[in-house]
């Protein structure tokens, strides 16, 4: 299998399932509310809506990267969610969020092998380190999401 087709497979697997953390934003998104997408919680700055965007963000700045591109990052840096009103608003994110990870992913793996360790333009990154980036980077913003729901219904651990 060609490495290319391995890193799309991890990018694909962080929401779809069957990854090595057995967790994924398919599963843990199927019953969130829009409300409590939205719900602040003492004490932490983000809301599941914001951090489910920012994931959605950055694979859409990977993808202008992919085009040769160079994104300007926003002040927010991708934590300025939309305006989320009601269940159509959420699972209207939720399907950009998983449009963003199938286009990357597919867009990965039809990426010419022998440029992974060419240099991103304007940076100091090979590709393939962005696109392990990526897929660590979803990995670790879904954990803050199960953490945030569970405290929202008051599932502590």
């Amino acid at each position: 299998m060609k490495l290319t087709a391995l890193v799309a497979q991890h990018i694909r697997e962080v929401y779809e399932g069957e990854n090595w953390s057995d967790i994924n934003l398919k599963d843990v998104l199927k019953d969130i509310t829009w409300k409590e997408a939205v719900e602040d919680v003492p004490g932490l700055d983000n809301t599941i809506a914001m951090l489910l965007y920012h994931v959605h963000y950055y694979n859409e700045v990977v993808m202008e990267r992919l085009r040769g591109n160079t994104p300007v990052i926003n002040a927010d840096n991708g934590f300025d969610a939309p305006g989320i009103e009601n269940e159509l608003d959420w699972e209207k994110l939720i399907q950009q969020a998983h449009e963003s990870f199938l286009n990357l992913a597919n867009a990965v793996e039809n990426f010419p092998e022998d440029k992974l360790f060419e240099f991103v333009p304007g940076s100091k990154t090979f590709y393939y380190k962005v696109f392990h980036g990526i897929a660590e980077h979803a990995h670790y913003h879904l954990g803050e999401i199960v953490y945030l729901k569970k405290l929202l219904r008051h599932e502590y651990i």
